[in-house]
Order: C-alpha cells, then sequence, then structure tokens
C-alpha cells in the first residue's frame, strides 16, 4: 500500500499509511447503524436527541477523515485541522443530549445541556480561532466528566448497564488523550502511529457508548 501523498500538519513530513483512514470506515459503519438507532427510537424529542447524537458522530469521523485524506495544500491542512479539533467538542455535546434529554429529569436535564453546548461553543472558538490552545484541549476532558455532577439522577432513569458503557466510554477516551498528548506508543511511524491509536481508541470509545444510548433507548422507550 503507498503512502498518501500529502503532508503531516505542513511540516513537510509524510502521513503513515493509515492516517484517517481508520474515521474513514468508521464513517462507512456509523451511517447505517445511525439510521438504525434513529429509527428504533421512539418519534418525538427521543428520536430528535438521537438524531443530533448520530450527526456530530459523522461530522467528527467525516471532518477527520477528510482532513487526514483529503487536503493537500498547508493552508487547507491548518483550517482542516482547526475543524477538526472543533468537532469534539460537537461530539461531546452531542453525546450529552440524548442523556440529558433522556435519562435526566427535565428540570436538571435541559439547564445542564444548555451548559455543556454553550461551554462546547466557546470551545468551538478557541479552536477555530487557535487561541488559548492548552486550555481549549484541556476542556476537552473537563466538559466530557462533568457528567459526575448529574450522576445521581442519571443513574434513576438510566440504569447501571447504561451508565457503566458511557463511563467506559469515557475512560477510553481519556487514556487515548493523555496517550496522544504524550505521543506514545510510537509503534510504527510511517505505517501506524500514535495518532493511529487515537483514532483506534476514539472509535472503541464511540462504540461503548453508542451502545450505551442504544440500552438508554431500550429502557425509557
Amino acid at each position: 500500500m503507498p503512502h498518501i501523498p500529502v503532508f503531516q500538519h505542513a511540516n513537510g513530513k509524510w502521513r503513515p499509511r493509515w492516517r484517517g483512514r481508520i474515521h474513514g470506515v468508521a464513517v462507512a459503519v456509523t451511517i447505517p447503524a445511525g439510521i438504525i438507532l434513529t429509527l428504533v427510537t421512539p418519534s418525538g424529542l427521543s428520536r430528535v436527541s438521537v438524531l443530533i447524537y448520530v450527526v456530530s458522530l459523522l461530522a467528527l469521523f467525516s471532518t477527520s477523515a477528510s482532513y487526514h485524506l483529503l487536503t493537500r495544500s498547508q493552508r487547507a491542512q491548518r483550517t482542516m485541522r482547526q475543524l477538526d479539533h472543533a468537532m469534539v467538542y460537537v461530539l461531546i455535546a452531542g453525546t450529552y443530549t440524548p442523556v440529558c434529554l433522556l435519562a435526566l429529569p427535565r428540570s436538571v436535564g435541559v439547564p445542564f445541556l444548555l451548559i455543556i453546548w454553550a461551554t462546547a461553543a466557546v470551545g468551538i472558538g478557541l479552536k477555530i480561532t487557535w487561541k488559548a490552545h492548552k486550555i481549549s484541549g484541556a476542556m476537552y476532558i473537563v466538559i466530557g466528566w462533568a457528567a459526575v455532577i448529574v450522576l445521581p439522577w442519571a443513574y434513576r432513569i438510566a440504569g447501571f448497564t447504561s451508565l457503566l458503557l458511557f463511563a467506559l466510554g469515557g475512560i477510553v477516551y481519556t487514556v487515548g488523550a493523555v496517550l496522544f498528548y504524550f505521543q506514545r506508543p510510537r509503534l510504527a511511524p510511517l505505517v501506524f502511529g500514535y495518532h493511529e491509536v487515537w483514532h483506534v481508541l476514539t472509535v472503541v470509545a464511540v462504540i461503548l457508548q453508542f451502545a450505551g444510548v442504544g440500552v438508554l433507548i431500550a429502557r425509557v422507550a
């Protein structure tokens, strides 16, 4: 398999062979899985919340795959990198949407969800303008684990299995983020490096939390 003839982050280094391909496959899998999940969800607010979640998944995977596979010019790479990082906030808030609207009392879930989306919007703004880079990166973890605040309410409605799947997904995301920050493990930099490990872990985390949404829907339907 030949190397993809584009550069990594406009610094002149060749991208590994698997860069972007993992999330490209994830797009193809998410489309039918997302359609099924949406259709089995009762109509109304429940279905809308799940649709928002599925769209956020597609936004992240498609942006990531496009950035890593298709960009050629340095300007396009910089722009797509900003969008790629911003889409992480979209996915975080998108994942919260069905949880807040289906697993929490309306008096708790709605204001908490508004706070999550507002905070995510701030993070997106920081990523797009490339300001406070370290702070905007740390915000991923903070927003993601803010769910512990509403855990007592969520447990009553969502139950143990759904919350366990969400928690396991969060742990996988966090481990992946730490490994990515330290650029480890460096397996085969020209084929499958630390960045690809991060992408694999994001897919694993998504599978776990996707299952969590499915269990939640089955429980509240």
